[in-house]
């Protein structure tokens, strides 16, 4: 089995397809996103520099991250949102090499810009599970979390004008970081910018690989 980090621009599908890789194929979901704002409900100054779409602090980061790797020992993971700058890499690397932890497969999500920011209008969170919901994706027959129950809420930092800046930064910031573990990892790209089903068969294309490899 493999551990695997998700990496695309916001609101490209990293939550829909973690997701999905952690169902099928029973693999932990690590998502920075939803442990900073699981930390920013007791900690304004985070809240605030979140809903304006701007990056938290490096120290934060790795320690939440640190943190989840600890309390999920011998996991198989799927991370989603971290590494996101080029100087966060090496801590990356640093505290996986600790935890004796390998990064078999880098997917790059790729999705058209026009096409997140509809998305972003769409998207549902459950503040109870942190499970992840689109209006156009999901079935929802009412604003209810299938998982437990609880009511689904547009998350706070899905405003286009948030959108926007954390574009700019993803471009500025993130896209250095794709080429990075392009030219050292084992790298994929897909396509999200259609029925979410290609997707999820591209994902099943890419695991299949694995499998295969696994067997050998």
């Amino acid at each position: 089995m493999s551990n695997i980090l998700l990496i695309s621009a916001p609101s490209a599908g990293k939550g829909v397809i973690a997701k999905y890789l952690r169902e099928k194929y029973n693999l932990v979901h690590m998502s920075i996103g939803n442990l900073l704002r699981e930390k920013s409900l007791n900690d304004e100054p985070l809240k605030k520099i979140l809903a304006e779409g701007n990056f938290a602090n490096n120290e934060i980061v790795y320690n939440l991250f640190e943190k989840f790797l600890e309390e999920n020992s011998g996991a198989n993971f799927v991370f989603d949102g971290f590494p996101r700058l080029i100087e966060q890499i090496k801590s990356f690397e640093s505290i996986l090499n600790k935890y004796n932890i390998s990064l078999d497969k880098v997917i790059y999500i790729n999705t058209d810009k026009d096409i997140a920011k509809k998305r972003i209008l769409g998207r549902l969170i459950c503040k109870n599970c942190n499970e992840i919901y689109g209006k156009y994706l999901d079935n929802l027959d009412d604003l209810k979390c299938k998982k437990c129950g609880e009511n689904l809420y547009p998350r706070d930092d899905d405003k286009l004008s948030t959108y926007e800046n954390r574009y700019e930064l993803f471009i500025q910031n993130t896209i250095p970081v794709i080429e990075y573990f392009k030219n050292r990892y084992d790298f994929y790209e897909v396509s999200n910018n259609g029925d979410i089903n290609d997707t999820y068969n591209q994902i099943d294309e890419i695991m299949k690989g694995n499998d295969e490899n696994d067997n050998n």
